[in-house]
């Protein structure tokens, strides 16, 4: 890692944030220590509160990344095309490692606890609700979804169909059987809805 340099600072926060991540994923919030994130990249946890105060704003960071990068992949995948759009997406999520895929899940084990953490997950879901809003009016004004359909509530039930498949997966749920439960559920939410007009 590199050493205390301002030009290294990005770099040796993201190997901080990487390592973080992981353990926290692994072992959980709580069961992971400064001293064990230190070990895991080979420094002394002296030079982590050169980056980071304490574990956490360490969590606050980490959390704050995961959910950018997804928000970023979201973003650039999400199309006028929705059910390509929704395939693209659940790919490239899956060619994540674990511990960025599901990195909510050991963050909503301090949702109420931390309300940094919690301000963070619920901007973030209103972030992934307005992206996923916006292309479906694009559709709306195409004539490709129904003029009256809520496209807020249409988002919401895609995200939940997400993360319930995404819960399914650490239950054991093969990542082939996710992709397709994933699309013929959007496929479904499009279609049986009577919003999709193709």
């Amino acid at each position: 890692m590199p050493k205390v340099v301002k030009g290294y600072r990005k770099q040796a926060m993201d190997t901080i944030m990487e390592s973080a991540s992981r353990l926290f994923f692994e072992s959980g919030y709580q069961e992971s220590s400064m001293d064990d994130i230190a070990r895991e990249i080979g420094v002394t946890k002296g030079t982590l509160y050169l980056y980071f105060k304490n574990k956490e704003e360490l969590l606050y960071e980490v959390c704050r990344r995961n959910t950018n990068l997804l928000e970023d992949n979201l973003d650039k995948l999400v199309t006028e095309d929705i059910l390509e759009s929704a395939k693209s997406f659940f790919k490239a999520e899956l060619e994540l490692p674990e511990h960025l895929r599901f990195h909510w899940i050991f963050a909503l084990g301090e949702i109420n606890k931390n309300q940094r953490v919690r301000k963070i997950l619920l901007e973030s879901y209103e972030n992934y609700v307005k992206i996923i809003s916006s292309r479906l009016e694009v559709l709306k004004e195409r004539g490709l979804i129904s003029g009256d359909a809520d496209t807020r509530k249409l988002s919401l039930t895609m995200i939940a169909l997400h993360n319930g498949i995404m819960m399914s997966m650490m239950q054991g749920l093969s990542e082939a059987d996710a992709s397709e439960i994933f699309e013929a559920g959007i496929r479904n939410i499009l279609k049986n809805s009577s919003l999709y007009k193709n």
